[in-house]
C-alpha cells in the first residue's frame, strides 16, 4: 500500500512539473539572453529583438532594442478588456409641482488592464544604428 501511494505521488508530481512554465532564459544570439520582460546583452553590439506576444485578443509581433552590455526591461502591453456599458433609468424629478421625465443615464463599463499570456522571443539581429524613436513633431 505504501509503495503504491509513493508511486502515485511521484507520477502526479511529474505530471505537474510538465505543466509548469519554464523559467529558463533563451539565448537568442551569443551573449544575448531574453526571458519574460527583460533581455541581458553581454556584448558590444546593439540587438534588435523580435518577440511574439500573445494577448487575450490575439497575437502580435513586437520589436525591441537591447543596448550594449546591459539588462533591458522590456514592456509589452495588451489592449484592456472593457465591459459593455449600460443605460440606467433615472427617477422622475419634481419641478414646479409636476413630475418630469428624466432621460436614462449612460454608465460606461469597467476597464480591466491585461498582461500578455505568453512572450516568445523569436530572433535577434545586430543593429548598431537603430532608428530614432518618433519625436512627436509634425516636421
Amino acid at each position: 500500500m505504501g509503495l503504491r501511494l509513493t508511486f502515485a505521488f511521484s507520477v502526479a508530481a511529474l505530471g505537474l512539473t510538465a505543466l509548469a512554465p519554464t523559467a529558463a532564459a533563451s539565448e537568442l544570439a551569443p551573449g544575448l539572453w531574453c526571458e519574460n520582460y527583460s533581455c541581458r546583452n553581454d556584448t558590444d553590439d546593439v540587438y534588435r529583438v523580435e518577440a511574439e506576444v500573445t494577448c487575450w485578443n490575439g497575437i502580435s509581433t513586437e520589436i525591441r532594442y537591447v543596448g550594449r552590455r546591459t539588462t533591458e526591461p522590456l514592456a509589452y502591453m495588451c489592449a484592456p478588456q472593457i465591459d459593455p456599458g449600460t443605460w440606467e433609468q433615472q427617477p422622475p424629478e419634481l419641478r414646479d409641482g409636476k413630475y418630469e421625465h428624466v432621460p436614462p443615464k449612460w454608465v460606461p463599463g469597467q476597464t480591466f488592464p491585461q498582461s500578455p499570456f505568453k512572450i516568445e522571443y523569436r530572433s535577434a539581429v545586430v543593429d548598431n544604428n537603430p532608428r530614432p524613436a518618433p519625436s512627436g513633431s509634425g516636421s
